[in-house]
């Protein structure tokens, strides 16, 4: 065919990139057209203009950011009788302050404490004593939940893994919830077992409250059905149980009837042979009936904390505001353990058919006991009427 016809049947000129008629090797020269295409298309796209906006945050942040979320303490490094202590630290990373709320615990057997307001950029502490006395055999996972307020209310769930020994002291129940609105008496139970090489001994107990009366009633010396914490396949808590030697007591008691009315906190405390558990406590609960319209007597708070420990930033003092009727007159105070010293006086005149009454409450001196709980009881109108304060005493590590 002659050059002629060629240039006849040849298409129509494209935008396509103009390519010399042949390359090394003989190649046409569409192949090298078509192999440059996505060189072309890459260089396009790169020096032209974005087509997607640039990546924003829309959603504000937390303000408080933790150091960690997730504590696990192995069974080496847990000691029976002694708290396992646990600090969550966490920085302000906003630019205003922010106050914690609240802290709430899915056991009774932590006494969390917590810097209260963190300035900006600031560093803050959760410490979180974990009282191992309470606890069977096995791994247990607990859970604290964080409230505070910055742009919105917020929550932030922090979790402690602990793995305890077969070769400790267990108390069952851990606390004691009752309901008494009768005249009827309402009994309960207690057990410590002491499954160590050396058990304790219980040579006494007693209870805090005139209406609550305890005794030892049995102790054994033989194989006692114990129960154990373990981790299924899927990483879930169960419950299994194995026979160990050790020594049990049991405890029985009775709340009796037409207690005051309102809610009184109570310690059942066994004292004991055991230099490392000297006092064995079990706190309780006990609802009484309601208070009749106009009679009723509160609390601003039910529970105070202070540090048994020396030092000028160790809180060894606290106070709570009693609202009653005017009527109300506070016959006599006890206090548990003994080294708690209470005062109380008028805050402020009368108001209507209500008084306000500061109740002040020292750690006069650290507690031979080492107990970690501590009650007030302000008992009035010869003994009509009664309001209790639970305290925690928190030692150091």
């Amino acid at each position: 065919m002659s050059a002629k016809s060629m240039s006849q049947n040849t298409p129509a000129k494209t935008s396509a990139p103009v390519v010399s008629a042949t390359a090394t090797g003989g190649q046409p020269k569409m192949l090298i057209a078509a192999a440059l295409l996505p060189c072309i298309a890459s260089l396009y796209f790169t020096t032209g203009k974005p087509t997607e906006p640039p990546l924003t945050i829309t959603r504000p942040q937390p303000a408080l950011l933790f150091s960690t979320y997730m504590y696990n303490h192995p069974e080496e490094t847990i000691t029976p009788g002694v708290s396992v202590h646990t600090e969550f630290r966490f920085r302000n990373q906003s630019d205003q302050p922010v106050t914690i709320d609240s802290v709430e615990r899915s056991c009774g057997c932590m006494t969390p404490r917590w810097t209260k307001t963190v300035a900006p950029g600031e560093i803050g502490s959760l410490q979180v004593p974990l009282d191992t006395i309470r606890q069977s055999p096995g791994f247990h996972e607990y859970l604290l939940t964080v409230n505070y307020t910055d742009s919105k209310p917020r929550q932030t769930t922090l979790t402690i893994k602990a793995t305890f020994p077969e070769k400790m002291v267990v108390v069952q129940p851990r606390a004691l919830y009752l309901s008494q609105r009768s005249s009827k008496p309402v009994d309960f139970s207690i057990a410590v077992s002491d499954f160590r090489d050396e058990p304790l001994r219980v040579t006494d107990v007693e209870a805090t409250a005139a209406f609550v009366s305890t005794k030892v009633h049995h102790k054994t010396l033989s194989e006692i059905v114990q129960a154990s914490h373990t981790v299924d396949a899927e990483g879930e808590a169960e419950e299994e149980s194995q026979h160990q030697s050790g020594s049990r007591t049991d405890i029985i008691g009775t709340v009796s009837g037409d207690i005051p009315p309102g809610h009184h906190h109570v310690l059942v405390t066994a004292t004991t042979d055991d230099p490392g558990f000297p006092v064995v406590t079990v706190p309780m609960i006990v609802h009484g009936p309601d208070f009749k319209p106009g009679e009723e007597a509160k609390l601003n708070v039910s529970h105070i904390q202070l540090d048994a420990a020396d030092g000028s930033n160790a809180r060894r003092e606290g106070s709570v505001l009693l609202t009653a009727p005017t009527s109300w007159e506070i016959s006599r105070v006890t206090a548990w353990p003994e080294e708690l010293e209470v005062r109380h006086e008028a805050a402020g005149e009368p108001t209507g058919s209500h008084q306000i009454t500061r109740v002040r409450i020292k750690l006069a001196s650290l507690p031979q006991s080492k107990t970690k709980h501590g009650l007030v009881q302000l008992i009035a109108n010869d003994g009509k009427d009664l309001i209790t304060v639970n305290v925690s005493l928190d030692w150091p590590q």
